[in-house]
């Protein structure tokens, strides 16, 4: 009656058991450990009901095409049962080959997560996932060019997408489909280190959006308007991009100022891609450096405190304003006597100024 296994950051070692195949009732399995290695069992989809499979370690070998195969439903099961709606085999470095068209024409897949694998070979252009939430494809050896049906079928009803990390796939080019800045559940969009070009559309439609990253990405044009109804972003990432203009000042009505939020335009190539000056009412855009201007703020650190003037040493302790005290006077006899009056209570700058002076030993320069 198992149907529910997670061994997730466990420090079990070995393979995947053939035999869990023959579990018929289990349907989530999650196996998440550093020494987890072998190949992935190809009867472990091919027969079984497994409706969640997670599995990160030092997976090797190919992901079997059975694993994206809809099994036909048995007497008195609805379609529905049994079928694969989370695949999650991401973190295997090891594991390679080319992923099955089929994976990508899975009806009731919610999530596919691939990132950080060597998995190869091109994205189909034929893609039907009418319920995909999250895809991460990044950092692979994929190539080709980004599908358009990712980001839903046209006529279709709006796609349910809330996740779509492309980053880091050096071999992907082509155009970015526009219907992929229409995605009103779209919560992260990440085309970071690709060649993907396109140009922003200017009634771009993120509402939802949170994060996006298209530094050091082919994608063109300028911050569009559309972002204004994007009242959740938190991180907006542009550098070594080909995008243009002057930074909206609506960027300052968003939500820029919480925990991790940033906002980074850095025109590292000095070609004035942005024009100055920025509005000064955009806290996390006000730095600007010739024709550099790097809008990084790091808010999940306070800010540093105004310098102080010289009543700031009223903050130190007797011992420490003895010791600075030592460096505007003179003589040994100085030195020993402020260190015993240091013993008191903590005295004030001026209080300080005045003992120094009884003492004659030298003089003090307050400054402010």
């Amino acid at each position: 009656n198992l149907r529910h296994l997670t061994l997730r950051n466990s420090s079990i070692s070995g393979t995947i058991p053939d035999s869990l195949a023959k579990v018929g009732n289990l349907r989530h399995l999650t196996l998440t450990a550093r020494r987890l290695s072998g190949t992935l069992p190809a009867e472990l989809l091919g027969t079984g009901r497994l409706e969640e499979l997670k599995v990160t370690g030092r997976i090797s070998g190919t992901v079997p095409a059975s694993y994206c195969e809809s099994p036909s439903p048995k007497q008195g099961e609805s379609k529905e049962y049994g079928m694969l709606q989370d695949l999650e085999l991401g973190d295997n470095e090891h594991l390679s080959g080319t992923l099955s068209w089929s994976c990508f024409t899975q009806q009731y897949l919610e999530e596919l997560r691939l990132d950080s694998t060597a998995l190869s070979g091109t994205l189909p252009q034929f893609v039907d996932l009418p319920r995909i939430e999250e895809v991460d494809l990044s950092e692979t050896k994929l190539s080709g060019t980004v599908p358009g049906r990712l980001c839903g079928k046209p006529g279709a009803d709006p796609s349910p997408l809330q996740l779509l990390k492309l980053s880091r796939i050096e071999d992907l080019s082509g155009t970015m489909p526009e219907q992929c800045f229409k995605l009103a559940n779209l919560k992260e969009l990440n085309l970071k280190r690709t060649r993907v070009a396109g140009t922003l559309p200017r009634d771009m439609d993120l509402r939802q959006i949170e994060v996006i990253d298209f530094s050091n990405s082919g994608l063109s044009g300028t911050i569009s308007d559309g972002l204004r109804r994007s009242k959740s972003l938190r991180f907006l990432e542009l550098s070594r991009a080909g995008v243009s203009g002057t930074v909206p000042s609506f960027l300052n009505s968003l939500s820029l100022d919480g925990p991790g939020a940033s906002c980074r335009l850095v025109d590292d190539t000095h070609s004035g891609n942005f024009q100055c000056p920025l509005p000064m009412d955009v806290p996390s855009c006000t730095r600007i450096y010739g024709q550099e201007i790097d809008c990084e703020y790091d808010y999940a650190s306070p800010p540093p405190p105004p310098p102080r003037g010289f009543d700031g040493l009223d903050d130190l302790s007797p011992g420490m304003m003895a010791l600075l005290l030592l460096f505007c006077l003179s003589g040994a006899g100085a030195a020993v006597h402020l260190v015993r009056r240091s013993l008191a209570p903590r005295k004030s700058i001026a209080e300080a100024a005045a003992m120094a002076l009884e003492m004659q030993v030298g003089d003090i320069k307050v400054v402010k």
